[in-house]
């Protein structure tokens, strides 16, 4: 089998395999309440986890890398030994692209077509875009998002081309509607479109991934051989080149734009090129690297410093936040969810209810196709979490049933997730405006106790009887914003019922009732209750929800374990040792277990603390029952180690008893 054909098949496989993943990006059961969470069968995301320039964009926004992106290093370090393989062979952009590209090709002339696939000068724009994205977020804003192609074509296909075709063809899956549907289709077929003009333009000149990893590519060892001697300057081997990289003899072959399509080695009827490991260095017939202007990487670097304060010099994120701008459950706060969120719509392809959609303006331009809960299409489900399963970056955080606490009671301490909160327009309301009896948006409230509740009022019809009537309000210590009311409100034109974002977790100061703070868990010791130790300030309490604002890189690893609430304090002992101490509340003991064997053993001792304990020197770590406990100190002295293993004694001895 020749290359070309081996590459073709590549591309076949990759492109199914995304497509069938896509498809399979959303569920088809009932959730039961009280069962355990459901998930997906399938690694959906696992397209979106192997993009080497959403893992490096996370990573300058965040500080960290988010779980799975690091399989972004499967395609990033063998493109450092074989160059843009990933382009060629895999990426389903550039694949569709490729196809569209041979359909118009064959209609050129051969005189024509050598001139379209000659090297371009507009070809290093795509390099500039991506040093502008990366600067912007390493500011903060995942703007990469836009014009990745991995998150491209799943936002498109997802949101627009799927839907689309489910209509058309009346598919087994589920009708859902999205809005910008017919825009965000649009200019995914103008990007194929483009290339019947010219071959794979937005491989060539936009694609940020592209980019990357041509300049990833500078160090391959697998390089372009030409053998001029060998050469009738037919040409031939540019009549179908995809990446413009000018493989022709005479001219140096550019290393960063080869997509490795292999077309110029199957075409040459000299064998005058062909593709080896290791060519001899330096080589005068390749450029090694891409042909960049310092003073056009620099004007790409300020339009990157630059977007971000233009963005957000408008009011909006801030200053004036949209009141319809609610966001999906266990959502990051909105400066750090603008941070990771790479608009793939995955959230939104796998929401049972069709219930979020991309943004437009609600929250800025900064946070076009960002995820919004859209309730008059669709409410949030009680038990669905299939939104944080499917989240490739954090910007939706992976969260369980217990945590979302709506379709069950919460356990002592702990908060639902709160999404927003519903109001009623009562000149629009049956009971309230037209004296008619509608119990339609507390039949379908699902919190336990309901937030819709009904009194009794006697009102006069229009024929002067009088009559009770029950009618709706809401109390908004129990409503969670899901938005089922909302959907539900039988007045279809404007609901007479609607959830806005105010009183949503995720923020401290978009609230509408002022909280008394809740009174810390005495979990731990007082100054003095351990001899020597000294509480320094006063405990701090983190959800689940929000553990990642505490131990970022490490908060999923707890996640996972079922952690549900987590209290840190700090001590000092004397004049020599400064200490912090953290007790995560699991939710059952096996997650304790869980996380105490997950800790390295090599260097430690056993203590008999709780059910299990290890002593370290400088730290010491237990578990009892539900509670897993740290302690680790600053200073290593010779009292250090008998220090902790007082303090975790007086710790072990108050949640005894609990």
């Amino acid at each position: 089998m020749t290359l070309p054909r081996l590459r073709r098949l590549s591309q076949t496989l990759f492109l199914g395999l995304f497509l069938l993943l896509l498809c399979k990006t959303e569920f088809h059961d009932s959730f039961q309440p009280g069962e355990r969470d459901l998930r997906l069968p399938y690694p959906v995301r696992a397209f979106l986890e192997a993009d080497p320039l959403i893992a490096i964009a996370n990573a300058l926004a965040t500080h960290a890398l988010y779980r799975g992106l690091l399989w972004s290093l499967a395609i990033l370090i063998p493109t450092l030994a074989l160059g843009r393989f990933f382009c060629g062979w895999i990426c389903p952009v550039g694949t569709l692209n490729h196809m569209v590209s041979n359909m118009r090709s064959g209609k050129k002339t051969g005189r024509q077509r050598i001139a379209s696939n000659r090297y371009k000068e507009w070809q290093t724009f795509k390099y500039y875009l991506l040093f502008a994205l990366l600067l912007a977020a390493f500011l903060g804003s995942a703007l990469v998002g836009i014009l990745d192609p991995i998150a491209l074509a799943v936002r498109s296909f997802a949101l627009s081309i799927l839907p689309s075709w489910n209509y058309l063809l009346n598919l087994s899956f589920k009708q859902a509607y999205f809005r910008q549907g017919f825009l965000l289709g649009a200019i995914f077929i103008v990007i194929l479109a483009v290339n019947l003009r010219i071959t794979r333009l937005w491989c060539r000149a936009l694609c940020p991934l592209g980019a990357l990893l041509g300049l990833a590519s500078r160090w391959s060892i697998l390089g372009l051989e030409k053998h001029p001697a060998e050469c009738e300057d037919c040409n031939r081997c540019l009549l179908h080149c995809q990446g413009g990289d000018d493989p022709v003899p005479g001219v140096p072959w550019r290393k960063a734009e080869c997509v490795l399509c292999m077309n110029c080695v199957a075409d040459c009827p000299e064998n005058g090129i062909r593709f080896r490991f290791f060519p001899p260095l330096p080589c005068p017939t390749t450029m090694q690297h891409a042909d960049l202007k310092r003073r056009k990487v620099l004007t790409g670097l300020a339009a990157g410093a630059a977007t971000l304060p233009l963005l957000r010099a408008n009011t909006g994120l801030s200053a004036e936040p949209h009141e319809r701008l609610i966001r999906p459950p266990a959502a990051l706060d909105e400066k750090r969810f603008l941070a990771r969120c790479i608009r793939c719509g995955e959230c939104m392809k796998v929401c049972p209810n069709n219930a979020l959609h991309p943004a437009l303006t609600e929250a800025g331009w900064e946070g076009i196709w960002t995820p919004v809960l859209v309730a008059r299409v669709g409410y949030c489900e009680p038990s669905c979490t299939l939104c944080g399963q499917v989240c490739p970056t954090g910007a939706i955080w992976e969260f369980t049933s217990k945590q979302k606490a709506w379709a069950s009671k919460p356990g002592a301490g702990i908060r639902p997730i709160r999404l927003g909160t519903a109001f009623y327009d009562r000149g629009r309301c049956l009971p309230w405006a037209m004296a008619t009896d509608c119990i339609v948006c507390e039949e379908w409230c699902p919190t336990s106790p309901k937030a819709v509740y009904l009194n009794s009022a006697e009102v006069t019809d229009a024929a002067g009887n009088t009559r009770q009537i029950r009618q709706p309000y809401i109390d908004p210590e129990r409503c969670v914003g899901c938005g089922a009311c909302e959907f539900a409100c039988p007045v279809r034109d404007r609901p007479a019922v609607y959830v806005t974002s105010v009183g949503e977790s995720r923020s401290k100061t978009n609230q509408l009732l002022m909280r008394q703070a809740a009174k810390p868990i005495s979990w731990f010791p007082e100054s003095g209750e351990s001899a020597g130790w000294t509480k320094v300030g006063e405990t701090r309490s983190f959800e689940a929800v929000d553990l990642w604002k505490y131990v970022d890189g490490d908060a999923e690893r707890y996640l996972r374990a079922g952690v549900r609430r987590t209290l840190t304090a700090n001590y000092r002992y004397g004049d020599t040792v400064e200490a912090v101490a953290d007790i995560h509340l699991m939710e059952a003991p096996r997650g304790t277990a869980s996380i105490f064997e997950s800790e390295p053993s090599t260097g430690s001792r056993p203590v008999a603390l709780g059910d299990e304990g290890r002593s370290y020197g400088q730290s010491l770590t237990f578990r009892r029952g539900p509670f897993f406990v740290r302690l680790v100190a600053y200073q290593d002295t010779p009292a250090t180690e008998r220090a902790l293993l007082n303090l975790a004694q007086a710790i072990e001895a108050r949640l005894a008893r609990e």
